[in-house]
C-alpha cells in the first residue's frame, strides 16, 4: 500500500470518527417544562430525573430507546425517528419526532407532545 493511499485512509477514518463525534441538534438534559421546582439534572433516567438524548439515544424515565433512521421533517426543525426502546423488563417499538423548541425539546409520539427545558438554561 502505498504512502499517499495509507494517508488518505487515515484522514478519511479521522473525518469519520470526528462526524460521529459531534453532537446532535438535540443533545442535552432535559426536565419538563414548568418543572424546575420538582425536577433534579443531576439524575437521568429516575422519577424526578432529567431526560437525556446524546448520541442517538433517548432516556426517560426508566427507559432507553435506541433511536435510528432519521428523516427531517421538511419546513421544520425536527426529526422523526423509529425509537427502539427497553423498559422495565420489556421491549417496545414506536416512532418519536424530536423538535427544538425555544425553552428547549418538544417530543411527539402518536397521540400527544411533551414539552421539556433545557437543564442547562435554568
Amino acid at each position: 500500500m502505498s504512502k499517499r493511499f495509507a494517508s488518505l485512509c487515515t484522514a478519511w477514518l479521522a473525518l469519520g470518527l470526528a462526524t460521529t463525534a459531534l453532537a446532535g441538534p438535540y443533545d442535552g438534559l432535559y426536565f419538563p417544562e414548568g418543572g424546575a421546582d420538582h425536577w433534579d439534572c443531576q439524575r437521568v433516567g429516575a422519577d424526578g430525573g432529567a431526560i437525556s438524548v446524546r448520541d442517538n439515544m433517548f432516556e426517560g424515565v426508566e427507559n432507553r430507546c435506541t433511536l435510528t433512521n432519521p428523516v427531517a421533517v421538511r419546513g421544520m426543525e425536527a426529526t422523526l425517528y423509529d425509537a427502539k426502546c427497553n423498559g422495565e423488563g420489556m421491549e417496545y417499538e414506536y416512532r418519536m419526532m424530536l423538535m427544538s423548541s425555544p425553552p428547549g425539546l418538544t417530543i411527539i409520539r402518536e397521540g400527544y407532545a411533551s414539552y421539556f427545558e433545557r437543564c442547562d438554561q435554568r
